[in-house]
């Protein structure tokens, strides 16, 4: 008679089964360690599926999402952008403008804003106010420009905040510095030159103009004076006398001069 001897599988089965179970755990250790989402404070997470907006806004701090879940993470806090551009004036003066953009992405806008911008909504905000600066400086002259800053900077905010509405918030525009090209400044500072003379010329003559009044009126109340004495010692001879005393010096007189008649001849007689 005889016998077979049949090997169980049983080790075979412990073995396949050990692989399983370590490539299970790893696959629930990977999955769920990508399922674990971290938002940065200051910033909303945008969460998509297979590239379609779920519509799922995530707050700052941690999160458990599924793993086929994807987190797009947008900043939330005020963006300070400083930049300059070229603009140019009514009457085609070129003009270099300096300026601070602040804004700020809204908790509530996110969602729009990624899903009609996408992510890079940020690189839109700059080349937009530009757009809107040049035709806000556009209205004025080029020496109007200075005179006008902060109501063109008002102006431009405003339409930033109508216009812009659905990007971004706008918190503030700021014109930090206004350059002009080197022959405008030139014809500028020559214009301002020609002014301050013509205001010192127009100065002198106002002074010479009032200096002849007060000359002519000296003068005519001089006259006036010497004719009232006129008058007067016309009238009242004594008044000669008079004149004469309070004239005279102390000196005893050398000559007399006497009239006798009514020729009105003088005699002059010496002292001795």
């Amino acid at each position: 008679m005889t016998c077979f001897y049949q090997k169980p599988q049983t080790d075979s089965w412990k073995i396949a089964a050990l692989v399983v179970g370590v490539v299970l755990f790893f696959v629930v250790l990977i999955g769920g360690t990508a399922a674990i989402r971290t938002v940065p404070v200051g910033h909303v997470g945008i969460v998509t599926s297979f590239g379609s907006v779920t519509g799922q806004t995530l707050e700052p701090g941690m999160h458990l999402v599924f793993p086929w879940h994807a987190v797009t993470v947008l900043d939330t806090r005020i963006q300070n952008y400083t930049t300059k551009t070229e603009c140019f004036s009514k009457d085609l003066q070129l003009l270099q403008v300096q300026l601070n953009i602040m804004t700020s992405l809204p908790k509530s806008r996110a969602q729009s804003v990624f899903t009609t911008v996408g992510p890079d909504y940020a690189n839109q905000v700059v080349p937009r106010v530009f757009e809107i600066l040049k035709q806000e400086v556009s209205k004025y002259t080029a020496e109007l420009v200075i005179e006008n800053r902060e109501i063109i900077r008002s102006d431009v905010l405003a339409a930033c905040r109508t216009r812009l509405a659905e990007l971004v918030e706008f918190q503030d525009v700021v014109l930090t510095n206004v350059d002009f090209s080197d022959a405008y400044e030139r014809a500028i500072e020559s214009k301002q030159v020609a002014q301050q003379e013509s205001l010192k010329a127009r100065y002198e003559l106002e002074k010479a103009k009032i200096e002849a009044e007060k000359a002519v009126a000296t003068a005519e109340g001089e006259a006036e004076s010497i004719r009232i004495k006129g008058e007067a010692l016309k009238n009242s001879p004594g008044m000669a006398q008079l004149e004469a005393i309070r004239k005279w010096n102390g000196v005893a007189p050398t000559h007399v001069f006497l009239s006798g008649d009514d020729s009105n001849v003088p005699v002059v007689f010496p002292v001795r």
